[in-house]
């Protein structure tokens, strides 16, 4: 069957690059395309991923999200109508639901992030199934129409795809052997839908971290451009100025600092201590990890200090390298799936 693979981010692309060689190793035949983005080049480059690159990201403001995702929609058709797949397959791709829908292909779709509502209105609805970690209530899609017969949950979260092969990760640059030893920082998506208008105190508590703990690099690493440049005067911290990968970041840091998602499900799961800085509700993923004490929530900069001092005189390595051995491959699932045409 030939399967086409729709990634947007560097985890999409990293979950989709061992989903890839799952299915390849079953027959099928895999398309793959991304977006221009700075972070997925270089994902798509450092895992030689041999994706097409379709269209570019849109940024933060409406119109030009807007204009981004009609201008791939209809550059994605094109690509698609060359290939003819039998299956469409995105992690909450717009485009790839739309183009596929209109084509009368089906649309799985791979997603943790019932929260990111505008993501799932334009995608849920036109996808045959929903593929998502067994901490995600089934329920949770049913605000976007979709059954429950037409979700399968597997157990473990999704870094687990990627996290339980560490044979498969890329050799540590000269920068990401810098981690050992440090406390990472890493800012939230300010640029996502579901976080417009809650921007987190950033700055300021990276600059705290850093005079805080003055024996630790404080090694900030931002998602954009524009944060690369508001993390470069403050004091005592180090701005990645190169993409990385995260596992090799995390696996010597002393901490990580998170305002997202999948860095603090990665660290959690390699027995890193993680503070959660996430300015918006706790996800899913996030309450579980959570409940396990693999993940602790900070309410704000002194909360978060408070923790980080707390948790870097503890050892809770063993207990989340213990939580990621019990988890399924979910790239393996899908891959499954996709074989027994998910009867």
């Amino acid at each position: 069957m030939r399967v086409w693979i729709d990634a947007l981010t560097p985890k999409q692309l990293i979950f989709s690059g061992r989903l890839r060689k799952k299915l390849e190793e079953r027959g099928h035949e895999v398309l793959l395309t991304t977006r221009d983005y700075h972070d997925a080049n270089y994902v798509v480059t450092r895992l030689a991923l041999e994706a097409e690159v379709v269209g570019f990201h849109g940024g933060g403001g409406r119109e030009r999200k807007l204009e981004a995702s009609l201008k791939r929609s209809a550059d994605l058709l094109r690509v698609v109508l060359e290939r003819r797949p039998a299956l469409a397959l995105s992690f909450g791709s717009p485009e790839a639901a739309r183009v596929a829908s209109g084509l009368g292909t089906p649309h799985w779709c791979v997603n943790d992030s019932p929260h990111s509502e505008w993501v799932g209105r334009l995608t849920v609805p036109l996808s045959e199934l929903v593929f998502c970690p067994w901490v995600v209530p089934a329920s949770a899609w049913s605000v976007y129409g979709l059954k429950r017969k037409r979700v399968r949950q597997y157990r473990a979260l999704d870094p687990a795809a990627w996290l339980k092969d560490r044979g498969w990760w890329p050799p540590a640059t000269d920068f990401e052997r810098l981690s050992a030893g440090a406390i990472l920082f890493r800012p939230p998506e300010t640029q996502a839908s579901y976080l417009r208008g809650r921007a987190a105190e950033g700055v300021e508590l990276a600059r705290t971290l850093s005079e805080r703990f003055p024996e630790s690099r404080l090694i900030v690493l931002p998602r954009y451009a524009e944060q690369e440049e508001e993390y470069a005067d403050a004091p005592g911290v180090t701005v990645a100025g190169e993409p990385f990968f995260g596992p090799n970041m995390l696996r010597d840091c002393r901490l990580l600092v998170g305002g997202g998602g999948t860095m603090n499900a990665e660290a959690a799961l390699l027995g890193v201590p993680a503070v959660s800085s996430y300015p918006g509700d706790p996800t899913y993923v996030d309450k579980y990890l959570v409940s396990r004490g693999l993940l602790h929530r900070g309410r704000g900069p002194a909360d978060i200090l408070r923790l980080a001092l707390r948790l870097l005189t503890e050892d809770a390595g063993a207990k989340g390298e213990r939580e990621l051995e019990l988890m399924d491959d979910p790239a393996e699932f899908v891959a499954a799936a996709v074989d027994r045409g998910a009867a």
